[in-house]
């Protein structure tokens, strides 16, 4: 009899699972390199980490500060897009080198849009070195700015030592560049939030200097044989010490995506990370609605002075944010204000957020999604009597609450 049960028991959940299908979290994607960090730039969610604070050398990702620092000098007016400038003889000196001429720039003025175009595009070191000395004079003089600058960023894992990525041979400046995933994202949303129009550049799959045209490093990009749709960028890099390298960005459905992969053991191996995690991005995590517009919460605010002493409040418009399928959706949290009769609907009455949790994570720095909440009804001033009757209750419920921290010894003392 016991064991007819146990048979009939052992059916039964076998068909609950056939027929009440699981909802399984979605598996992480696997990425073959040393660190590695996923953020949707839309939400400032963080998706995914591999040792995202482990300090790398980057390689010619370098050159996003060198570009970054170059368009700065250009807002600032201190540069300009049509000046034109002559390369260094040091920055020369990398066009002979076997392995190091991205471009073989000739000793005649390039305008700082076509040694931009070719730093970003092409990974062009002397381009690089020749943006630098334009900014600051010298290279030496612009690693300053550029560590200057990363400190502002709160790059704390960061020493940069030179303009193009190169090691310390091959630059001829001692030290090399150091910096993490977690780094080089707040570099890369810094850059795309201030100048989005770097993606006009990051994402042609050609630069045409002296005549003579040059492929993108990016593989990625539309036309090309690892073509992903809605890549748009951003900055490859390799040397022998750190390995392949890519920062990528790619939009779909109203959604941007920011990936770095350091340190992959091969040229196909950083695209393939990149890709498996901009498809875990897309596939994997979907925009929920935590609340929707005009819609009454739970909580209710405080009201002095009013004919009630609760108001319901509603939201302004659509609360939501983005959940991994399988995960639970985050539960809001709610700041409401102390408000004070006469109140009209619509009124402020505090905020609703999404704190970071299991669930949910903000890069450091990015303030968690918010939407207001406004009273849903109006309240008017209560009468002078009612008033005075609220006044004496809660008098007398001030007097039982301080007689309740008295003994009993202490208050036959006191009669």
């Amino acid at each position: 009899m016991k064991a007819r049960y146990l048979i009939m028991l052992f059916i039964a959940i076998l068909l609950v699972q056939v027929i009440v299908p699981s909802v399984a979290s979605a598996a992480a994607p696997k990425v073959d390199a040393a660190s590695a960090m996923l953020v949707d730039v839309t939400t400032g969610q963080v998706l995914f980490t591999k040792q995202e604070d482990a300090m790398l050398q980057p390689a010619s990702i370098t050159k996003l500060m060198t570009a970054f620092l170059t368009r700065e000098a250009i807002e600032e007016g201190k540069l300009s897009w049509n000046q034109e400038i002559t390369p260094s003889d040091a920055a020369l000196a990398l066009t002979r080198k076997p392995g190091l001429a991205r471009i073989p720039l000739l000793n005649k003025p390039y305008t700082v849009k076509e040694l931009y175009d070719a730093a970003l595009i092409r990974s062009a070191n002397e381009a690089a070195v020749t943006l630098g000395e334009a900014v600051s004079g010298s290279e030496e003089a612009f690693v300053k700015e550029m560590n200057r600058r990363a400190d502002e960023l709160g790059m704390t894992q960061t020493t940069f030592a030179n303009a193009s990525g190169l090691d310390s041979v091959s630059a001829g400046l001692p030290g090399d560049n150091l910096t993490s995933a977690n780094d080089l994202m707040k570099l890369a949303i810094a850059y795309l939030t201030t100048y989005p129009e770097v993606l006009d550049v990051t994402k042609r799959a050609y630069v045409d200097v002296d005549g003579v045209r040059f492929d993108a490093t990016n593989r990625m990009l539309a036309d090309r044989d690892l073509a992903y749709p809605g890549m748009l960028g951003f900055k490859t890099g390799t040397t022998n010490e750190a390995g392949y390298c890519f920062v990528g960005v790619s939009t779909r459905d109203g959604r941007t995506v920011l990936s770095v992969v350091l340190g992959a053991p091969s040229d196909e191996g950083r695209y393939a990370a990149t890709k498996a995690l901009h498809d875990y991005a897309y596939a994997d995590f979907v925009m929920t609605p935590i609340l929707r517009t005009g819609e009454t919460i739970s909580k209710t605010a405080k009201v002095s002075q009013g004919e009630t002493e609760q108001v319901a409040v509603r939201t302004t418009n659509d609360f939501e944010v983005l959940v991994e399928k399988g995960k639970p959706v985050p539960e809001p949290q709610v700041e409401l204000l102390e408000l004070e009769a006469p109140i009209k609907v619509d009124t402020q009455a505090g905020v609703v957020t999404i704190d970071s949790s299991d669930q949910v994570r903000y890069l450091e720095g990015e303030t968690p999604p918010k939407t207001m909440l406004v009273t849903a009804e109006s309240v008017d001033t209560a009468s002078f009597l009612t008033r005075m009757t609220r006044a004496f209750f809660e008098f007398l419920d001030q007097i039982r609450l301080a007689l309740g921290k008295i003994s009993l010894v202490e208050q036959v003392q006191m009669l």
